[in-house]
């Protein structure tokens, strides 16, 4: 029974992510114990067992495309926000 429970709250997670495909995001997530990472993207694809994130490309880093599991946002080890693009202008929703 409370696997069940579990299920559907992964199912949960994954519909919701389902539903922001191709938004933009900011993403917080524990890159190891101690150490966290902040960057922004955007939903790129649907699995499954995971999801991608294309993370907009920094300084001195390329653009990337990085995977999470719904587990992890289940777990809070990675954390979403959306960013509404419609009240930001372009620049500053790239900057956000």
């Amino acid at each position: 029974m409370q696997r069940q429970k579990q299920r559907a709250t992964l199912i949960d997670v994954k519909r919701e992510v389902e539903s922001h495909k191709g938004d933009l995001i900011k993403l917080e997530a524990h890159k190891s114990k101690k150490k966290l990472y902040h960057k922004v993207g955007r939903i790129e694809a649907v699995y499954p067992s995971i999801f991608t994130v294309t993370v907009e490309a920094e300084k001195n880093r390329p653009a990337e495309r990085l995977s999470f599991s719904y587990s992890d946002v289940l777990t809070r080890s990675v954390k979403i926000a959306l960013i509404d693009e419609q009240r930001l202008g372009p620049v500053e929703a790239m900057m956000a």
